[in-house]
């Protein structure tokens, strides 16, 4: 079965299609991510399913949803697209998302402020807490699919760094660091 892949991303910039990774030796698994960030991992095999979507959709109480299909052949203003979703932001509203075709980088800020990168396939589907600072690109696939879930009718309004540093959910978000994570 597949499962999550994560990892430390090293600082360089160039050509973010690359696997970037610090240490081609540690990955790191879904426990660590969450302990980590607070960003929660599942797997879901039957993810393109839409008795499964529908599942998924009342099980977490998930009343909007929308899809985000991101190819050049898609995407209208692709190019410019996926510079705004490169660009590191947050969000005042968690973040879910189920990869239902393609695949995709994410990465996330941990609690010590260093990139943590996953690449997100088919069946991946992530929760991001309010607050907490992230990106995505594509990998050399060129394409995802995903289904973005929501609780509420999403405000879907990305604050980039460095104002999000004095936005709510992050203060938010820093403040429910774990103090055994703060302490180190």
């Amino acid at each position: 079965m597949e499962t999550l892949r994560a990892w430390y991303r090293d600082d360089v910039e160039e050509n973010l299609q690359d696997l970037h990774q610090k240490d081609s030796t540690r990955t790191l698994t879904p426990e660590e991510v969450f302990e980590k960030s607070g960003l929660r991992y599942w797997r879901i095999e039957r993810s393109e399913d839409e008795d499964e979507q529908t599942k998924l959709k009342q099980e977490g109480n998930y009343n909007h949803f929308d899809w985000l299909d991101v190819s050049r052949e898609t995407l209208p203003d692709y190019d410019e697209k996926l510079k705004s979703f490169y660009r590191e932001h947050l969000h005042k509203d968690e973040e879910i998302r189920l990869i239902t075709a393609g695949s995709c980088f994410f990465e996330i800020r941990d609690y010590s402020d260093q990139w943590i990168r996953l690449h997100l396939r088919k069946g991946d589907l992530i929760n991001l807490p309010p607050g907490v600072y992230h990106r995505m690109t594509l990998d050399a696939s060129n394409y995802v699919k995903m289904l973005r879930l929501y609780s509420e009718v999403p405000q879907w309004v990305a604050v980039n760094r460095p104002e999000g540093d004095c936005h709510p959910a992050r203060q938010q978000y820093l403040n429910s660091i774990p103090t055994q994570v703060a302490a180190k």
